[in-house]
């Protein structure tokens, strides 16, 4: 069960049709619910479930989807969002939800330990059924048309590349100023956002914002098919989130060799290790002074982007992720 519309779920779709097709390879029947831009609507849970006879009820992201499977018989477990990790989960009304579907739930898989502690304190009921199973980090094809070409980008120039939903937790805002202040410091560079409007008021401001600041683009939601050659354009991607589980833009971009500069929050220092793999910023300022030191030495970028992708290919490896679902299952 994945979160719908998916149009404003895309890491979530991305998640589970990943861990669908994964299933399939090895043999098994998997059903995918919620997977429509109508949000599930053509049918509804009970009679899927009630046709398809599951052995076992997956769903991605308690609060959109494991809140409709509490009483369900069947076997069920549930798969944490970022979200329901770091906004959710603390949130009363929402909290209680979130708290009620972890409990209830057979086995609960999250990314990585960072959330498996954090789950811990603030359900202790979720003691011993908890599952790490990291994300894997699948290299995008990058045959599609790139974005300096369809917009007119030198190659010279350097590019910074910011893909998320904006919503307020992603942060855009903080990387607003950052084209005019390192253009002001000489540096020849443009950004570009793209991504769905997950808040409307949040995402009109930011167009706004980036209407008043020469060398900032927002774009819409790039189709599936453009993003790898988007990472590949750019010369740094950018991730400015106050919160994160597992960013999949990171694993996307770091796979494919991209450079990644990310806030410093749990889930994104569980991915980057700070001037190994990735850099790590504290606030806007940093933030600034880390793409100029990028956009200054061409030859250190290449190397992180190298030492990024060989340690995802390691760490996030596609079949690890899948024996470690199969795993969860089995323990349900």
């Amino acid at each position: 069960m994945t979160p719908s519309p998916t149009h404003l779920h895309l890491g979530g779709i991305a998640t589970v049709t990943r861990y669908r097709e994964g299933l399939q390879q090895r043999g098994h029947l998997c059903e995918l619910f919620g997977g429509t831009s109508e949000g599930g609507l053509k049918q509804s849970l009970e009679g899927t479930i009630g046709r398809f006879k599951p052995d076992i009820v997956h769903a991605h992201d308690a609060l959109r989807t494991g809140v409709a499977l509490l009483g369900l018989r069947t076997p069920w477990i549930v798969s944490l969002s970022g979200e329901d990790l770091n906004h959710d989960m603390v949130v009363d009304d929402r909290g209680v939800l979130v708290g009620e579907v972890i409990r209830r739930a057979s086995r609960v898989m999250v990314p990585n330990e960072g959330a498996r502690e954090l789950v811990e304190q603030r359900v202790p009921d979720a003691v011993g059924k908890i599952d790490v199973v990291p994300r894997a980090a699948v290299r995008l094809a990058t045959t599609g048309t790139d974005l300096r070409r369809s917009l007119g980008i030198p190659r010279h120039r350097f590019l910074v590349f910011l893909p998320g939903g904006l919503r307020p937790i992603k942060g855009q805002h903080r990387a607003m100023s950052l084209v005019r202040v390192l253009r002001a410091a000489g540096a020849d560079l443009e950004m570009i956002l793209a991504g769905p409007d997950q808040d409307p008021v949040y995402a009109k401001e930011l167009r706004a914002q980036c209407e008043q600041q020469p060398g900032v683009r927002v774009l819409p939601t790039l189709a599936h098919d453009r993003m790898g050659a988007a990472y590949i354009d750019a010369d740094v991607v950018l991730n400015t989130s106050f919160s994160e589980g597992a960013a999949p833009t990171i694993l996307e971009a770091g796979i494919l060799g991209r450079p990644v500069i990310a806030a410093d929050v749990v889930g994104n220092r569980e991915l980057l290790r700070h001037k190994e793999t990735g850099l790590l910023f504290a606030d806007e300022e940093e933030m600034a002074k880390q793409v100029l030191a990028l956009y200054r030495n061409r030859t250190a970028a290449g190397a992180l982007g190298v030492r990024i992708r060989e340690d995802f290919q390691r760490r996030f490896d596609e079949a690890r992720e899948i024996a470690g679902l199969l795993s969860s299952y089995a323990a349900a």
